[in-house]
This record gives structure tokens, sequence and C-alpha cells, in this order.
């Protein structure tokens, strides 16, 4: 969210939005763990998921596009031309991980045969190979001069292109759910541990030298995988109340359109809101993230209550 004063705020952005960073890979990973492998054919696969992501991606994409021709001076022949863009790439930012979970959904059934049969041991080669991956934002970070032509951007010659990407995430998920690490005294914990703690320290200590560490904070970086994987295995081994896992599940029923609108609830309509608050920049960021949640929930429960709501929300 926008700052009212930049010079002190920012540190707490940054923490906010490093705390933020790993959301939309932890969901990769759930989602590699709920899918993978998957049990039905393509047809019903391939109707099943896109009939959920496709409508509501279009509607939501086209209503954003008229509203920023009254809220942001958007030209009506721009957002015409975006709309004409929608099927090839994100008209609105935010939206592009759909577009990733899209490319996901088409490869699923090509994955799948192969996960059944795959060895503990072979998965495991995959991720090192898409971990060494994970590690070229890094050595980009810190070599320059000799990774200008390297595959951070994408470099079809570079050997492990084709272990890179956010399928990893999947398969991330996939091999935790089925080896799950054990918290306690063991190398693989341990191990985990200390990356954890290595990975934030040393993007801190950057950002405090003043160096740019926006790469460091990219989705496909070793960092956020480790991220993910610490987080994933603490819920793994967290056991919540009924009441809290019912309330969680109820939030996740609705959790794509609450994704979809969330732009447009936070940005237009609480950011002004709180423009020129007094509240202190983290708990105001907070504060904005649970009203738009609590709205956006609300919103999607109402729109799934319609005729054809399905195709509105994805619930």
């Amino acid at each position: 969210m926008p700052s009212d004063n930049p010079s002190q705020d920012g540190f707490w952005l940054f923490g906010i939005t490093f705390i933020g960073s790993p959301s939309s890979e932890l969901f990769l990973a759930l989602s590699g763990t709920v899918l993978l492998p998957i049990k039905t054919g393509f047809r019903k696969f391939y109707k099943r998921r896109f009939i959920k992501l496709i409508p509501p991606l279009v509607i939501w994409s086209v209503l954003g596009l008229l509203l920023y021709t009254q809220t942001h001076d958007l030209p009506f022949s721009d957002a015409l031309q975006g709309i004409l863009r929608i099927p090839f790439q994100p008209t609105i930012g935010v939206y592009w991980f759909v577009y990733a979970m899209a490319g996901l959904y088409l490869l699923a059934p090509f994955i799948s045969p192969w996960l059944k049969g795959a060895s503990k041991r072979q998965i495991e080669v995959f991720l090192t190979l898409w971990a060494l991956n994970m590690t070229i934002p890094w050595i980009l970070y810190f070599f320059p001069a000799i990774t200008s032509e390297f595959a951070i951007n994408g470099n079809y010659y570079w050997s492990l292109c084709y272990f890179g990407g956010f399928l990893g995430y999947w398969f991330l998920g996939y091999y935790l759910r089925k080896y799950p690490i054990t918290i306690g005294l063991n190398k693989k914990w341990l191990t985990l541990i200390g990356m954890t703690v290595t990975y934030p320290t040393a993007v801190f200590i950057l950002k405090k030298q003043g160096y740019n560490t926006t790469i460091l904070l990219d989705n496909l970086q070793l960092g956020s995988a480790v991220l993910v994987a610490i987080l994933y295995t603490l819920f793994q081994n967290t056991h919540l109340p009924k009441k809290v896992q019912s309330i969680l599940s109820a939030i996740s029923r609705y959790s794509f359109c609450i994704y979809l609108t969330h732009i447009y609830i936070a940005r237009e309509l609480y950011w002004g809101i709180f423009n020129g608050s007094q509240i202190h920049i983290f708990p105001r960021t907070f504060l904005i993230a649970l009203m738009t949640l609590a709205t956006g929930y609300v919103l999607t429960f109402i729109l799934s209550r319609l005729p054809k709501g399905k195709y509105i929300t994805g619930a």
C-alpha cells in the first residue's frame, strides 16, 4: 500500500512485503498436495478445473478494466485492447498467478503418470535440479557481470531450463505430503531451520546496507522455496481446533473470488479510507488486509447465491 511517510515507513513496508512474499508459492505447493497425481481423465479434469478458473478470470478482468476507465482515467481504447489480450496475458497485474495455475493444470495429466511410479529418490533429483535453477537470481545478484546472458529471464539453451518454473512448487508440495519432514533433531529439519534463518538475515543485512534486494524476493528463487517448505512443515505438524478449521474451510471455499476481487477492494476502497491515517503503517496494513478479506468473503458469498453465480466466483 502507499506510504504517507516513505522515509520512515520503508523498513516496515519491506518487512511486510517479505512476510507475504511466499504466499502464492505456498498456494501452489498446497495445490500440488491436493491435486497430484490426478485420478481422472484429461477431459474430466480439464472441465472441472477450467470451468472454475476461466469464467471468473474473464469477468473480473473485464470489470476491472472498465472500473479503471473511471477511476484511473484509462482510455476506453486501451481497456478494449486489454480485454482482447485476456487469453494471452494478465491485464490486471496480480492475475499473473491465475495464468501460472492454468499452465500447471494443462500439464497435470502429463506428469501424473510419472509421479505415480516415481520413487522418492527420483522426485528428490528433480527437486535438486529445480533448486539449482532457483539459485540463479542469487548468482545474478552477486555476479552481474558474468550472468548478463544467464537464465534469470529465460535462456532456452540453459540445460536445466526445463527443471525451472512454478512446477517445482507443485512437486515440492506433493513430496512434503508423501514424505513429511519430522520436526526434531534430524538432518532435514535442522537444515531447513538453518536455511530459514540464513535467508531473511542475508536479505535484511543487504537491505540495511542500501542494496536493492527486489530480485531476492522473487517467486522463483531459492529463498522462497525455503520459506514455503518450512511453512508447509509447520502447518503440517500443527493441529488446529475444529472451530478454526471450519472458519478456514469456509474462507478457502471462496478464496479464488476473494483473490480476484481483493485488488479492487483494497486499492479502490480501503486505501482511500485510510489515506492520511495516523495509524502506524504496520498495523494499518494488516487491518486493511483483514477488512479486505472480510469484504471479499461477504461479496463472494452473496454473488455465489445468484443464478449462475459459480461462473462469477468459481466457488
